[in-house]
Parts: C-alpha cells; structure tokens; sequence
C-alpha cells in the first residue's frame, strides 16, 4: 500500500473533468438527437432531459466538490464545461434549423426564422444563454478575486 493516502494526494484536472466533459457532451448530444427525432421543437420532454443533465451536473458537483476546491479553478472551470456544453448544444442545434429554414425559397425570411426558433428555442437559446451567462461571470469574477480557489 502507497504511503500515500487518495486524500493528500495532488488533485489531478485531467483526469477528474475530462470524463466529465466527456459525458456532458454524450448527455446534449443524445438530448439534442431526441429533439430531432421528435420534430424538432423543444418539448416538455427535452426540458425533462436537460433538467436530468442538470440534475447529474449538481450530483458530481456535490461528490467532487472538495476534489474540485484543490484544482486551482477546479470549481469554476466545472461551471465553465457544464454552460458551455449546454448551451453550445441548444445553440448549435438552432443554428443548423436557422440554415436549414433559409434554404426554403417559398416563404418570407420572417417565416423562416419563426419556423425555426419560433417560440420553444427562444428559451434555450436566448433566455438561458443569457441568464447562465451571467451568473457565470459573477462565479468567475469571483473566482478571480480568490485566485482560483473556493471556500
């Protein structure tokens, strides 16, 4: 046995996010294929699917969180992979219906924009983007201040 205990050993970024971000991109990717597979709008069905990704967000959080606290950043750059991941899913995904709608010639620019972020994708795409966003700056400037280490 290693004179060394798992608690006092360095912390190690790579291998405690990557798998994490790993699984974070798997979790939208299956959430944003069920929303093509089921018409493409953003139903109850795809919330419930974030939310369950957002629920496992806050479960390894929890678990890893005095893991995190020891990489400097840890916790913050965990905040970081989880806005992104989401968001660049739900925002890639519109951007391919917006390029998608602009190839149809019969209708009106208007009609194609609301075709393809009409009401359900304003949500994912410009509320939460928006609202995250900003609670994600004031964790980094936070974050910041401390010079990367939480409390």
């Amino acid at each position: 046995m290693s004179s060394t205990s798992q608690t006092s050993s360095p912390a190690n970024a790579r291998t405690l996010l990557l798998p994490y971000t790993l699984v974070l991109i798997v979790a939208m990717a299956i959430v944003q294929i069920v929303i093509a597979a089921t018409g493409g709008e953003v139903t109850i069905l795809a919330g419930i699917l974030t939310a369950v990704v957002a629920l496992g967000i806050a479960v390894w959080l929890w678990r890893n969180l005095r893991v995190l606290k020891r990489v400097r950043f840890g916790v913050v750059i965990a905040h970081v992979i989880a806005f992104v991941t989401v968001t660049m899913s739900y925002n890639l995904h519109a951007l391919v219906r917006l390029i998608d709608a602009g190839r149809t010639i019969d209708t009106s620019a208007a009609e194609n924009l609301h075709m393809a972020l009409g009401g359900s994708w304003i949500g994912v795409t410009l509320v939460m983007s928006g609202l995250w966003g900003l609670g994600l700056l004031i964790h980094l400037v936070g974050s910041v201040l401390g010079r990367g280490w939480e409390d």
